[in-house]
C-alpha cells in the first residue's frame, strides 16, 4: 500500500490538539506548516514541536492570527490541505454579563 504524503498546514500548532495533529502528520512523513500566535517565544513555548521526530526537516512555524486572512495565506500557500484546529483569542475584554 502506497502512503500518500504532502505539505499540509495546521492552525494552532502550538496548542494541545494542534501539537498532536502535528506529531501524527510528521510521523507519517508529511511536511507541516504550523501556525502559532507568538513568534517571539518560539524557543521556549514551542520547543516541544521542535523536538518531534522529523521536525528539523519537515516542520516550519509561521506567525498567524486566525482572524487575519493575509497572515494565514503565507502559511497555507503551497499546502494540499489544512487542519484548522486553532481557536480565535478575543483581543478585548468580554463584558460581565451579570453587571
Amino acid at each position: 500500500m502506497t502512503q500518500v504524503t504532502g505539505k499540509v498546514c495546521v492552525t494552532g500548532a502550538g496548542g494541545y490538539l494542534g501539537s498532536w495533529v502535528v506529531k501524527h502528520l510528521l510521523s507519517n512523513n508529511y511536511t507541516v506548516h504550523g501556525t502559532v500566535r507568538q513568534p517571539g517565544s518560539w524557543d521556549a513555548k514551542y520547543a516541544h514541536l521542535n523536538q518531534l521526530e522529523r521536525a528539523s526537516h519537515n516542520l516550519q512555524l509561521f506567525k498567524a492570527d486566525v482572524l487575519d486572512y493575509d497572515s494565514l495565506c503565507s502559511a497555507i500557500t503551497g499546502c494540499t490541505g489544512v487542519f484548522h484546529v486553532a481557536s480565535p483569542v478575543p483581543s478585548t475584554v468580554v463584558p460581565n454579563p451579570q453587571a
